[in-house]
């Protein structure tokens, strides 16, 4: 009995200290860096009416890539919304924007892609940095 126990704790023993070298996953990591939920967009400034850099509640930047749709994006518009399938799920490819352009009225476009704002991403639109951000309006 006594050596069934010793064998048991020594398994243990030795699982444990895998598990504890192997390094996180680092796709799992990635994949949580690039998920900006609709419910914890803090703000946002627009680039240009293709492009928007939105922050979340953490101060972490997205880039948001748009179709053509949205003209008239600036950062002359007060607010903007995003609509998504869930408000716990993740902005990405189809989810709509939607703003009130002051010459136009009611304008939408639709999300193509969804990125981290940081590394080489970050380095391509350097000059966008000293913008502020406007509030986000989650009406």
């Amino acid at each position: 009995m006594k050596r069934v126990l010793a064998v048991a704790a020594t398994a243990v023993l030795a699982a444990l200290t895998v598990a504890s070298a192997m390094p996180a996953a680092p796709a799992f990591a990635e994949q949580s860096e690039a998920c900006l939920q609709n419910n914890h967009i803090w703000g946002w400034r627009v680039i240009n009416e293709r492009l928007l850099i939105v922050n979340d509640i953490n101060y972490r930047p997205f880039l948001v890539h748009l179709t053509g749709g949205c003209i008239g994006l600036t950062n002359a518009v007060w607010a903007i919304r995003i609509r998504t399938w869930t408000r716990l799920g993740c902005l990405g490819q189809g989810d709509r924007v939607s703003f009130q352009a002051p010459a136009l009225g009611l304008m939408s476009c639709v999300v193509t892609t969804v990125e981290p704002y940081s590394g080489a991403v970050r380095d391509r639109y350097t000059e966008n940095l000293d913008r502020g951000y406007s509030r986000y309006d989650a009406r």
